[in-house]
């Protein structure tokens, strides 16, 4: 196993969770899929591989991975659901207003953001989730849309 993946699983600990097989797979999945999955994606994905899943299971364990900070909630305009990402390296999300496609981007430097938002505005900071809306370049390219 990967060292992040190991750190993850002692931040679940400390946090005062138990790690059973079901969540470790979950956390697993959420490291290893870029796709942003919904819960009930996740479920299917998973199903066929362990049948002691259930989708109670990967709704309680996404909970406890919000809790935990580990992983973030994406709520999508464009299907009404609720998308997840592993968040163990801060990033920003850019998100299709035309097809709701989500990308990450890790090319901005977000490590100062809560030291500035600390400084600006007297808060303790416990976490940041940054949003970028537009078309992406598949939907600028049906729409006809030259940049």
């Amino acid at each position: 196993m990967s060292e992040e993946f190991e750190n993850a699983l002692q931040a679940m600990r400390d946090a005062g969770y138990k790690l059973t097989p079901q969540r470790k797979e979950i956390l697993a999945y959420l490291m290893t899929h870029e796709t942003h999955p919904t819960a009930e994606m996740i479920y299917q994905d998973l199903k066929n591989q362990d049948k002691s899943i259930s989708l109670a299971t990967v709704y309680n364990t996404l909970e406890l991975l919000l809790k935990t900070q580990l992983v973030l909630a994406i709520d999508s305009d464009m299907d009404g659901k609720r998308h997840y990402d592993y968040f163990g390296h801060p990033h920003y999300h850019a998100i299709c207003t035309n097809c709701g496609r989500i990308v990450d981007g890790r090319n901005f430097d977000l490590s100062q953001l809560p030291n500035i938002a600390a400084n600006e505005t007297g808060f303790l900071i416990k976490g940041y989730e940054v949003t970028v809306e537009g078309l992406c370049p598949i939907c600028q390219e049906k729409l006809g849309i030259n940049n």
